[in-house]
């Protein structure tokens, strides 16, 4: 009888160990966290969060893997995010266009799949125009505009968040816009500083490179207040346009994450906001490091839900809406 209770403790041990190796009843994580962006690499999306995936690690204690997931404007990877296993290791990196998503396209994202952890950057929209252009102001240009309907050529990405930009600008400043679509940021701000377009309306690291060559100049931005990064730049509420609005970034879990592993993640990207390298690497990037708590982070995510869906329905972009 002892030789059978000694085997029996010996089995339970040994399943226990083997179990024990497989993660169970060990502190999250156990092994690599994949960060999935719904864009193709190299765009804002992707180099913010590959910023924020480098120095993550340190504060996690796991590595975490940028995972490439596009496809449909970022809802693809979006919903492979949604369908995940909700155990800390599929996070989702999203920007503007998990809310926008909700309402623009005929495969909708939904909030409500998710949990919202962390905002990490906010950048607010821009209005530029060719660097000689005769409007000095964003108060010249919209008085141009007012005194030119139809004139104000308008450059933008379709479909993205800069249409509902543009929109909302032309709505806010009174004045009738022809928007211009160009199918990146790069080929629009080209066209700006060609002079074929007056006016173009992007995030201002879209414009860094030109706007320091004097090619191409920004008028204002959608912020509350002037940003550290370009605090020469005065905002729209300075110019008579009431307006603020911009692209962000959150890290995203699906939901039924357990609030043990939402809290392990939320203190750990705390910490990784704070690192000095990462702060100067997004800085130099023209990318504003705006950290949030969880309570704040949903606090802003229902805010921009609602500016989002109201300037949609106010512009006609809902999906099945007729034009």
């Amino acid at each position: 009888m002892k030789s059978i209770a000694r085997l029996m403790a010996l089995g339970t041990f040994a399943l226990l160990t083997l179990l024990a190796g497989d993660g169970f009843g060990q502190a999250y994580p156990t092994k690599a966290v994949s960060m999935v962006v719904p864009f193709p690499p190299g765009g804002r999306t992707d180099l913010t969060a590959r910023v924020v995936a480098q120095y993550l690690p340190k504060h996690l204690g796991q590595p975490v893997v940028v995972v490439n997931k596009p496809g449909a404007g970022g809802v693809l990877g979006a919903k492979e995010v949604a369908a995940a296993t909700p155990d800390g290791y599929m996070l989702g990196f999203f920007s503007t266009a998990v809310v926008t998503a909700q309402y623009t396209v005929p495969t909708p994202t939904n909030l409500n799949d998710y949990i919202a952890i962390s905002v990490v950057n906010i950048d607010p929209m821009a209005l530029a125009v060719k660097y000689d252009a005769p409007w000095k102001t964003l108060a010249d240009l919209v008085s141009h505009g007012r005194q030119n309907p139809d004139k104000l050529r308008l450059g933008m990405i379709p479909g993205a968040s800069a249409q509902i930009f543009a929109g909302g600008f032309a709505k806010a400043a009174n004045v009738k816009a022809v928007h211009v679509p160009f199918k990146g940021d790069s080929d629009g701000v080209a066209a700006l500083a060609g002079g074929h377009i007056e006016a173009h309306v992007a995030v201002p690291v879209s414009y860094k490179s030109l706007a320091e060559a004097k090619k191409v100049r920004i008028l204002g931005v959608a912020a509350d207040r002037r940003s550290p990064l370009y605090n020469d730049i005065p905002t729209f509420r300075e110019n008579g346009v009431d307006l603020v609005i911009g692209s962000f970034h959150i890290v995203f879990t699906p939901k039924g994450t357990s609030a043990e592993i939402q809290a392990k993640l939320e203190g750990a990207i705390a910490k990784t906001m704070k690192e000095p390298e990462l702060n100067q690497r997004m800085s130099s990037a023209n990318l504003g490091v705006a950290y949030m708590n969880q309570k704040d982070t949903a606090r802003f995510l229902t805010q921009q839900d609602g500016l989002y869906r109201r300037l949609i329905d106010e512009l006609g972009m809902r999906a099945g809406t007729k034009k």
